[in-house]
């Protein structure tokens, strides 16, 4: 099998930097082979529990917005995918309170109309506060994980159960600092036939789907999971 491997300890440790990493991510139906390859054939090594808050706005799917574990801004930027494998940089990561030139960014970021106010640098709460005060374009959605990471040479897997306000689900990821260790992955966990999906992609289509997303649709998770909860509610 040829060498794989997946950063872990950035995972667990906040990521510095812009050094960019290829990723492949799921969102599949109970039952996917996936789960089982990873849990006999990949060694575990590292598993966490957190909160991410998501600023959903209209380019979350080129431009991720989050809060790492409420409290440390990032911001990663969609640079260009080789067929279905997307390459994510960091281009912007910061603790509170942020610097003027952080809050200009952030703005831009999220494409908002004119600048945060000066407050909204200070705290985490403050910036969510001001973003709740604006015109509606963004989303906070806070997402509690359950992850267990798994490593096989260069490529770095993710097997996540993730809950959003009443929503559960799961969702496998591949990641990896250069193309081949990815790209010789998905064929054997059975990936290739499923969207490449980032969580601002995901989340954008389940909780707002008003928005008018920029890039190209994937297939439809959204009707997936929809028709699931109205399942749940008529049971």
């Amino acid at each position: 099998m040829t060498p794989r491997e997946f950063v872990i300890s950035e995972s667990i440790q906040a990521p510095t930097g812009n050094d960019g990493r290829y990723e492949y991510r799921v969102w599949p139906r109970p039952g996917h082979p996936a789960i089982a390859i990873l849990n006999s054939n990949w060694p575990l090594v590292a598993a966490e529990r957190r909160s991410d808050i998501y600023l959903v706005h209209a380019a979350s799917d080129r431009i991720l917005v989050k809060l790492r574990s409420g409290r440390r801004l990032e911001i990663k930027r969609r640079e260009g995918d080789v067929g279905r494998i997307q390459y994510w940089t960091m281009p912007f990561t910061s603790e509170f309170p942020l610097t003027a030139s952080g809050r200009h960014r952030l703005a831009g970021a999220l494409s908002l109309h004119g600048d945060l106010p000066r407050a909204a640098s200070l705290s985490p709460a403050h910036l969510l506060a001001a973003i709740d005060a604006r015109d509606g374009r963004v989303f906070p959605q806070t997402v509690r994980k359950s992850r267990m990471l798994f490593r096989n040479g260069g490529c770095r897997a993710e097997i996540c159960r993730v809950a959003v306000g009443g929503w559960t689900g799961r969702t496998v990821a591949l990641e990896a600092p250069d193309l081949p260790s990815i790209a010789l992955a998905i064929d054997p966990l059975h990936l290739g036939t499923l969207a490449n999906r980032s969580y601002g992609d995901a989340l954008s289509r389940l909780f707002a789907p008003h928005l008018e997303r920029r890039g190209t649709p994937l297939d439809r998770p959204g009707l997936l999971v929809r028709t699931q909860l109205q399942e749940k509610k008529s049971q």
